[in-house]
């Protein structure tokens, strides 16, 4: 008996093969033209190539490429291609290096077996709703045909898997997983509307627009899922370069953190774009990044800093936007311009350039209100916070002289700590 997982665990896996492989023998008949054969499969191995997990969900392309199959070919042709198709070079990879050699080869057919089975489901369903061998897309029983087809692949499949993940572990526990069910029929809605758009234009196109426009949808979710890992990967290099900032004066802990929260609030108060309202939050997590060349002795001296220390501290603006201007993959001149002039006063009298009124980028007027609100309200070594009242009474009195009268109206107005 495995000690990792439940002695039922690879007889469940076992039958599931010998099921799936008995059902497929009895239904199968060939008349799936070859080159369609290729085109399915080919597809389907194309679509796998850059499965990556993520936390965004995306549209698998299982089912927009196999519901033209599931409802115009023989149901264990169908299951055939389907599960030889799905193979992937990320599954065969992951399974190889997290399984001895037995139980990988176990966990691939098992996975096979296991789209089979939806396979074979799927196509008994339409089938059962619409007996015709002719596809009607203006029909709403084809249509209704068509939807259950695909929902009883996803459901099922997210009751294999669930039910192969209890059995991973010593003790089995019967329940059902919602995330896991849920994980299945995420994006069945979009996948059902795409595998539509295929079936017809094989329909009344053939396998060559299908096959075209296909290819198109695979190269467009194999982009997406690139740009969302890159995107990924900036947002981590940004958290880390914040905690970074951080980290350098524990007095001033989450302030970046805080920063940001509250510009976002005022950017969203100013009524920008979504998108410039998340690049902001993302940018004011890093206006203090220059701070990182700073001595610790200044940082956090506990009396007032003498002159030449200002002038050091004075130069973190420029400091920070330095160091980003060399990530032009991950920074652009926005970002860069926020984190130069977040201390620019709206009179002209800030640093580093002396910039003055509008010729401070918005950016940077929204994380010098910021910026100034939480550095009063928070905790520092060299003096007790201010109440959030008297900050907001600061920033009205410093309204149209250090900060942009407009923003503090609205920031007084809209903004919640």
């Amino acid at each position: 008996m495995p000690e990792h997982r439940h002695a039922f665990h690879d007889v469940y896996l076992w039958l599931l093969i010998a099921l799936a492989i008995v059902l497929v023998g009895r239904v199968f008949v060939w008349d799936m033209p070859a080159s369609s054969a290729l085109v399915f499969a080919g597809l389907l191995w194309a679509s796998s190539l850059s499965v990556i997990n993520l936390r965004c969900t995306v549209v698998l392309m299982l089912l927009p490429i196999m519901m033209t199959p599931v409802v115009k070919y023989n149901p264990g042709v169908t299951a055939l291609v389907a599960a030889l198709g799905s193979i992937s070079v990320q599954e065969i990879r992951i399974l190889k290096e997290n399984n001895p050699p037995y139980l990988f080869v176990l966990k691939i057919l098992g996975n096979r077996a296991s789209i089979m089975m939806c396979a074979l489901l799927a196509s008994s369903v339409f089938r059962w709703i619409w007996p015709s061998t002719t596809l009607d897309f203006g029909s709403i029983r084809f249509l209704a045909a068509f939807a259950m087809a695909g929902f009883s692949w996803a459901m099922l499949s997210g009751l294999i898997v669930n039910f192969q993940i209890l059995l991973s572990k010593p003790r089995f526990d019967m329940r059902i997983d919602p995330g896991v069910i849920a994980g299945s029929t995420r994006s069945l809605v979009p996948s059902l509307i795409m595998g539509l758009m295929a079936t017809a234009m094989h329909e009344y196109g053939g396998l060559a627009l299908f096959a075209l426009a296909q290819f198109f949808f695979v190269s467009n979710k194999n982009y997406t899922q690139r740009a969302l890992v890159a995107k990924e990967n900036a947002e981590q290099i940004n958290m880390a370069l914040a905690r970074i900032i951080d980290s350098k004066d524990h007095y001033t802990g989450g302030h970046s953190e805080r920063v940001a929260m509250l510009a976002r609030q005022l950017a969203e108060a100013c009524r920008l774009r979504k998108s410039d309202v998340e690049r902001i939050e993302y940018v004011a997590r890093l206006h203090d990044v220059g701070k990182v060349n700073l001595p610790n002795q200044i940082l956090s001296k506990p009396g007032h800093l003498t002159a030449a220390e200002l002038d050091e501290v004075k130069r973190h603006p420029k400091w920070g936007a330095e160091l980003i201007r060399g990530m032009t993959n991950i920074y652009g001149d926005r970002d860069y311009r926020a984190i130069l002039e977040h201390h620019e006063r709206y009179d002209g009298t800030g640093y580093p350039d002396g910039k003055k009124g509008n010729e401070i980028s918005l950016w940077a007027r929204i994380l010098a209100i910021c910026d100034a609100y939480d550095a009063m309200t928070s905790e520092r070594i060299y003096k007790a916070a201010l109440p959030t009242n008297a900050a907001r009474v600061e920033l009205r009195r410093n309204s149209g002289t250090q900060f942009d009268p407009d923003l503090v109206d609205l920031f007084l107005a809209s903004v919640q700590e």
